[in-house]
């Protein structure tokens, strides 16, 4: 159990280091924020967790997600990590926007904040990562921290 839990907080330190060493991120007014792509992307975060938190998982299509997330969100991947999850936070109630942070360079990455409410945590990020394409290309859970 210890060993699953270390692996989980090292992936999630190796993907918070890699996403945020070569790219600044600014915060995209609300004002501007497209209703339309943030609904989709409200929507699809929040079936994937409920269906792992059904015992199922989500299956992506290629219109939702890259190929990279496709195969990296298989069931078994979805299945094993949503146990971990369940562990460090209890059972997926839902979320809450928080903040909409845009890439700077020519990548045009869109990092989508939401606040999860957890079983026994509300202190919690779900972060799924757009890509120029409006592609899912990063979905993560993990501690909330202010800063991304």
């Amino acid at each position: 159990m210890k060993e699953a839990i270390y692996t989980v907080i090292l992936l999630f330190v190796l993907t918070s280091v890699s996403c945020q060493t070569k790219t600044d991120f600014v915060k995209v007014d609300k004002s501007k924020i497209n209703k339309e792509q943030f609904e989709l992307v409200k929507n699809l975060t929040n079936k994937i967790l409920t269906e792992q938190k059904d015992g199922g998982y989500y299956s992506l299509s290629d219109s939702e997600a890259t190929d990279q997330m496709i195969e990296g969100l298989s069931e078994s991947v979805q299945k094993e990590s949503y146990g971990t999850i369940k562990n460090l936070f209890g059972d997926y109630e839902d979320l809450n926007f928080e903040s909409l942070m845009e890439s700077t360079d020519e990548n045009k990455y869109k990092i989508y904040r939401f606040k999860g409410n957890f079983a026994t945590s509300s202190d919690v990020e779900v972060r799924a990562v757009l890509n120029k394409e409006g592609k899912l290309a990063g979905f993560y859970i993990k501690p909330w921290n202010e800063k991304l």
